[in-house]
């Protein structure tokens, strides 16, 4: 057993040279045997070794006697120690969450903070094949996909503080094999008497699933390995094909990705899943964005949820909205597909808006400036520039607003006939959210341009004035 973890963490390259390792210890076998074969190992590759221990404020006495139990193996080792105390019955109270999951959270907040105490960046932890075998149905149980099927890493982002890494090296190692290891070598452990209670999901698979099937198929471990790591082989595949396939079709920000529709419906089936779990994940936990990685941390759009996101945006009609929880959002326009957050600032490309309400007179000669909006009412002739340029009467009292219910617009190429401003913007696809911030121009209460992006949609009214000097010249960019 000793040569089969060393070769884990040199093949793995788990612990660099001169690294501080934080080994967390429970005092059960697995962590014991873990803590010995480390101190052992740590003479030949020059690292240096802390001890944790955490109480979870769960098992009262016998949990005290667990840490104690784990002090005095440190003594014996000469090893650093540091014990904690924590509250998972509260946390699970207080953030409405089971008490596993509270444990799992207290435990790695106090290796993360023990870790940063001691300057080391690595926490080890006892891991063996019986808990991969464990996770892995659990993940199936649950509804998983194939990043399901990965079960744990040897080396992890430790869930919760992305900074620090996780190391499993005993995740080959059989639970026999560990117990023969602290039998071989007189190593004195602890026995959980939680782990007894079936009531928890994973107790209930050790000992009524699990254990059983190792009892008929002795080869049970390897072939979870294998099936980990052939899981593991594909999910790192699928992750570099969407870097490069799919994410660059993505516009980016910090509380929205947008896509275009068709783009997203283009992709294979497995890519347009991953999008929408990777989008979920980096949005919510404000990850940067990037292809998908080992991080076990984080809220995950459930399998059959992400499947029937994504039949959903190819029938749902536009503007239609579906809420993801965790803050988040699914958001469909026309021609676009938003996974955002609910308090995102909307971004859409290609338009100058402004705000809703706004109203601004102009009298010529002078100017409008708004945003990256220019309007400009001169003397004379069309100026050598690239804006548009329109010929209006001195006179008149020109406005840049937005439209008023029901307005109406005579567009260029209809006949002379006029339409809704309404049906006008939704015959261009127009968000309807950002239909009360487009640019209206009006001339003496009719309008005569709209501007979309950098095109001034112009009236068919307009006619150049016979005097040239009763007029002026409006300059749109």
């Amino acid at each position: 057993m000793f040569s089969l973890v060393a070769k884990n963490i040199k093949e793995q390259r788990l612990i660099a040279p001169g690294q501080t390792v934080i080994v967390a210890v429970s005092g059960g076998a697995d962590s014991v045997a873990l803590l010995h074969i480390l101190s052992r190992l740590s003479q030949e590759l020059p690292f240096r070794l802390h001890v944790a221990s955490l109480h979870h404020g769960i098992r009262g006495p016998a949990a005290e006697a667990d840490v104690e139990h784990v002090q005095a193996l440190a003594q014996d080792l000469s090893l650093p120690f540091t014990a904690g105390r924590a509250q998972a019955r509260k946390l699970a109270y207080e953030q409405g969450i089971g008490i596993e999951e509270a444990a799992r959270k207290v435990r790695y907040d106090f290796l993360a903070g023990v870790a940063l105490r001691q300057d080391a960046a690595c926490i080890a932890v006892g891991h063996h094949a019986l808990d991969q075998i464990e996770t892995i149905l659990l993940h199936i149980i649950r509804g998983s996909g194939g990043k399901g099927l990965r079960g744990m890493n040897m080396r992890a982002p430790l869930p919760g503080h992305a900074g620090l890494t996780l190391i499993r090296p005993l995740l080959t190692v059989r639970r026999e094999q560990i117990e023969a290891y602290c039998a071989d070598n007189r190593l004195a452990y602890r026995h959980d008497s939680s782990n007894d209670d079936t009531g928890h999901a994973r107790n209930f698979l050790r000992h009524h699933i699990v254990r059983p099937m190792l009892a008929r198929f002795a080869h049970l471990p390897l072939a979870f390995e294998r099936l980990a790591a052939a899981a593991a082989a594909d999910h790192d595949y699928l992750d570099a094909r969407f870097k490069r396939d799919a994410l660059p079709m993505v516009d980016i920000h910090d509380d929205a990705w947008r896509i275009a529709r068709a783009d997203f419906q283009a992709c294979h089936v497995a890519m347009r899943w991953r999008l929408l779990r990777a989008a979920f994940r980096r949005l919510q936990s404000r990850e940067e964005a990037g292809e998908e990685t080992g991080n076990e941390a984080g809220e995950e759009l459930r399998f059959a949820v992400t499947r029937e996101l994504s039949d959903w945006v190819a029938r749902a009609q536009a503007g239609k909205i579906r809420d993801l929880g965790a803050g988040m959002q699914l958001r469909l326009s026309y021609d676009s597909l938003y996974i955002e957050r609910q308090d995102a600032q909307r971004r859409y490309q290609g338009y100058r808006l402004i705000a809703p309400g706004t109203e601004i007179a102009l009298r010529g000669p002078g100017e409008i400036a708004v945003g990256n909006l220019r309007i400009a009412l001169i003397k004379g002739g069309r100026p050598d520039c690239r804006a548009t340029a329109l010929y209006v009467p001195a006179d008149a009292e020109l406005r840049l607003r937005t439209r008023r219910r029901g307005e109406r617009f005579q567009p260029k190429g209809m006949a002379g006939k006029s339409r809704k401003i309404k049906d006008w913007m939704i015959d261009r696809k127009i968000p309807r959210q950002i239909r009360d911030q487009i640019p209206v121009l009006s001339l003496d209460g009719a309008v005569i341009a709209i501007c979309l992006g950098d095109t001034w949609h112009l009236a068919a009214c307009l006619q150049e004035p016979r005097d040239p000097r009763k007029t002026m010249t409006l300059l749109l960019e």
